[in-house]
């Protein structure tokens, strides 16, 4: 007769099958991160502070559409074209009326006393006339200050001062991203910022993101090349010396977890919001996300000593909530955040479903086996 001789080993199979089942029940499975109610669990034991967002939270988020320089950028009695400084070139002609002949004539009589720069001290040197303090002058008053001079001379005389065309000290340096960097005179037709954005030509993919940093007296104000287009008091008069520069703003926030596509973001307008930056992350993973728990992590503030002073805060977003993901388009992030996207519940249980599936799937499979093992070997034992 035929021995069965498989049951103790079909029982270990099936044993070993109900032990692996039931331990998935209890090992932490591969997730992206916290899960809504360890979150909460954080929160409460002070570890973060996390806070539902809301309309005031929004506002607070929020930066001004327009942001402007200065206001002493903007001081009108400092600026102004027509104010002499050092390499500024400077003529002075003479017609003497009384024909002593103090100074040497051409055919037309007239006494060209030639081009002469202004140096580093703000002085400027003529053949007899000799010194005169010219920077912080404007052309007419260096030519009262000729005409006296001259009065000592001669009886009568015309005099005419004018500016050398190609020694000019009113320069600005315009760099960066520009199609025609370089250094610019200012002039009666382009004594503004703009004429001088204007000849250097920047690169504007996109005005919204590139800033306009103007140094000046060891000073450095900045403003998007948008803000200088929306209000015109952007448009600031240049002075001599001042240095522009065109740069793109590079800025990131970071996408973790259940996202469509996890990695760093560019935030490519001024108010880039939630929103904004889940969308150019694909959204949320469908399979995956938990739509109540999208959280906006922010830095902890640093102390005087450079040690965080308070807690880091994490803001929560309800997007199963209409009104949520109207304040989601309207909250903005900044540099240095990170939004992350916890799983849902249900994914945790669908793993484990998963890989219970899969275990139970291999223990048929072998205790098949050792049937058909035990078949085959019970068929040649008789007694």
């Amino acid at each position: 007769m035929n021995v069965p001789v498989s049951g103790p080993r079909r029982n270990a199979a099936l044993a070993m099958v109900l032990f692996a089942a039931l331990s998935l029940t209890g090992c932490q499975l591969p997730r992206s991160g916290p899960m809504l109610s360890e979150m909460t669990g954080a929160h409460d034991d002070k570890d973060v502070i996390v806070m539902p967002v809301s309309r005031e939270l929004v506002q607070e988020s929020r930066v001004p559409e327009v942001a402007d320089f200065p206001v002493h950028y903007r001081d009108l009695t400092q600026a102004g074209f027509d104010r002499l400084v050092p390499g500024d070139g400077i003529n002075v002609k003479v017609w003497e009326r009384d024909g002593l002949g103090v100074f040497a004539v051409d055919p037309s009589g007239v006494s060209d006393l030639g081009n002469q720069e202004i140096d580093r001290m703000g002085n400027v040197h003529f053949p007899i006339l000799g010194k005169f303090q010219a920077a912080g002058l404007t052309l007419a008053q260096l030519h009262d200050a000729v005409v006296a001079r001259l009065s000592q001379l001669v009886v009568a005389s015309d005099v005419s001062v004018t500016r050398a065309a190609d020694a000019r000290g009113q320069m600005v340096t315009v760099q960066g991203n520009l199609t025609k960097p370089g250094m610019y005179p200012i002039t009666q037709t382009s004594q503004r910022l703009s004429s001088a954005l204007a000849q250097a030509a920047p690169v504007q993919t996109n005005p919204e993101q590139l800033v306009i940093s103007l140094r000046r007296d060891n000073q450095v104000a900045s403003v998007r090349l948008s803000d200088i287009y929306r209000n015109q008091n952007n448009d600031i008069l240049l002075r001599a010396g001042d240095v522009i520069t065109a740069y793109d703003s590079r800025e990131y926030l970071t996408v973790l977890g259940a996202a469509g596509n996890q990695g760093r973001v560019a935030i490519s307008k001024r108010n880039y919001s939630v929103l904004d930056a889940l969308a150019d992350s694909r959204g949320l993973d469908d399979k995956l996300a938990d739509p109540r728990s999208v959280f906006l992590f922010t830095p902890a503030k640093a102390g005087v000593d450079g040690k965080p002073d308070m807690l880091p805060v994490v803001y929560q977003f309800d997007l199963t909530r209409p009104e949520q993901v109207a304040l989601a388009r309207e909250f903005t992030v900044h540099e240095g955040q990170a939004i992350y996207i916890s799983d849902a519940p249900f994914t945790q249980v669908q793993k484990v479903l998963s890989a219970f599936r899969v275990t139970m799937s291999a223990g048929f499979s072998a205790t098949r086996a050792i049937d058909s093992d035990s078949g085959s070997s019970s068929s040649g034992v008789n007694q």
